[in-house]
């Protein structure tokens, strides 16, 4: 359930959405200031609405931010308000569908009154809850984002330019702008995802792309097996796995090369036995990967800054595919200790792990949400690999994908509204990205049909051509 906030007011429990302005009552003993505080709100919501054409630039204007937190937030319904006095504007029927399109990938979204398939309601919806429409003017196109409440409250008012030439840089850029406006955090379309690139005849590469696979960058530079890219926070650097012929190794690969020595490109492990997967804690200090040693391939963690090395485990078998909690206590993992490939977190404050999934013979590539409440993993059912999503706890567990074709290795969105995954149901694995309730399904990319698609990790950063 999403929490909308502003600092003119605030909306909190069940029923909290869009345009619910601040009608519920919070405490009791606060009615008196309640009453008056609303009464601002909508002495200033109806002197912002009679401004319409002589306003300042309101989206700069911090007091009226609205924030919309959670991971499992439903997702805003928005109605397209079409301007039939456009509909012979060249530009603008060429407009309408670029923005239609990003805003369905922006993972806010889901459409009324649009054209677009991507993201369109079907009937009417129960209810609306903010609005966008379009007016021609001698500069452009004025974009304007209304809360659909009674005040009419106005989110976000632009002119665009819209000459012929209009590209889908500048939409995106407005979509961004929009996003950050009703969410307070920087919109996600033109961030970066890699992933490992199989040409045919090729060995695999880690390469990088965006949101809309407008191109693809190549990030390894080896003539090996590259596989498991894991992303820093910052965006600066990637671990992944090289596989040689006398083994695997985890390289530490940084892509903006700095002065410092200390953080230079450089293989954190040998070059033997079975060294795999790698995963940056939240703050980037630390790294966790599996290496083996004396029979047995366990977690440890590499320290950047003290250059020591940790063991986490001590077990028999193969532990894998770490993954740090966001405050940095726990990390989520995969072990076959118990037969089969199985889903455990440890408590790095005490040391003891947990098994958080016992209902699969095989469970696998968990990773945690941004917020800390849930963790993707890939659990096998009726044969196929498909994405599921837990609680922390290991409970409350549901697909996100299902059917007849494999999905897995699937990687949140920065934000934690969207994922991106793996699946076969082309012939080859190839990228798609859907949202966490499983709607809004695309492909990300376009690559030829032998060309194959795995492990895809999705950063923040915005993608650098």
């Amino acid at each position: 359930m999403s929490s909308l906030q502003s600092k003119r007011c605030v909306a909190q429990g069940q029923g909290a959405t869009a345009g619910s302005g601040c009608r519920r009552l919070l405490m009791p003993a606060a009615i008196i200031l309640w009453i008056v505080v609303l009464w601002i709100f909508l002495c200033s919501a109806g002197a912002l609405a009679a401004q319409e054409e002589s306003s300042p630039d309101i989206k700069d204007d911090p007091s009226q931010d609205i924030f919309i937190e959670g991971i499992g937030f439903s997702k805003l319904i928005l109605e397209i308000r079409r301007n039939a006095d456009l509909e012979q504007y060249d530009t603008y029927g060429r407009f309408m569908p670029v923005l239609e399109r990003n805003l369905c990938w922006s993972g806010l979204f889901s459409l009324y009154g649009g054209d677009t398939h991507h993201c369109k309601l079907r009937g009417d919806p129960s209810r609306v809850d903010m609005r966008v429409s379009f007016m021609r003017r001698e500069t452009g196109l004025r974009v304007r984002l209304q809360d659909a409440g009674v005040e009419g409250l106005v989110l976000y008012d632009e002119v665009l330019a819209m000459d012929r030439w209009i590209t889908e840089k500048s939409v995106i850029r407005l979509v961004n702008n929009i996003a950050e406006r009703i969410t307070g955090r920087p919109g996600l379309l033109g961030s970066t995802i890699a992933f490992v690139l199989r040409q045919p005849g090729f060995a695999k590469l880690v390469v990088a792309t965006d949101t809309h696979a407008r191109a693809l960058k190549q990030i390894s530079t080896n003539s090996e097996i590259n596989l498991l890219p894991h992303w820093s926070p910052d965006g600066e650097a990637l671990v992944y796995t090289i596989l040689g012929r006398n083994g695997s190794a985890v390289f530490y690969h940084n892509l903006v090369r700095p002065a410092d020595q200390l953080m230079k490109s450089r293989f954190l492990t040998a070059r033997t036995g079975l060294n795999t997967g790698g995963a940056f804690s939240r703050g980037g200090e630390r790294v966790a990967f599996t290496m083996s040693r004396n029979g047995t391939a366990d977690l440890y963690q590499y320290d950047f800054s003290k250059k020591q090395l940790k063991q986490l485990t001590f077990r028999e078998g193969i532990e894998t595919s770490a993954d740090w909690s966001p405050d940095n206590k726990e990390i989520v993992f995969v072990s076959d200790r118990s037969g089969r490939p199985q889903v455990y977190l440890l408590d790095l404050v005490t040391g003891e792990d947990l098994r958080l999934t016992f209902d699969s013979t095989y469970n696998a590539d968990p990773k945690w949400s941004p917020d800390g409440e849930s963790i993707l993993f890939t659990k096998r059912v009726n044969r196929r690999d498909q994405i599921h999503i837990m609680d922390k706890f290991g409970e409350n567990v549901r697909a996100v994908t299902s059917g007849r074709y494999d999905a897995e290795q699937a990687s949140w969105s920065p934000d934690g509204k969207q994922i991106v995954f793996t699946s076969n149901r082309t012939g080859e694995f190839k990228l798609y990205i859907v949202s966490t309730d499983g709607s809004n399904l695309r492909r990300l990319t376009r690559t030829q049909a032998e060309f194959e698609e795995t492990n895809p990790a999705w950063n923040a950063r915005r993608f650098e051509w």
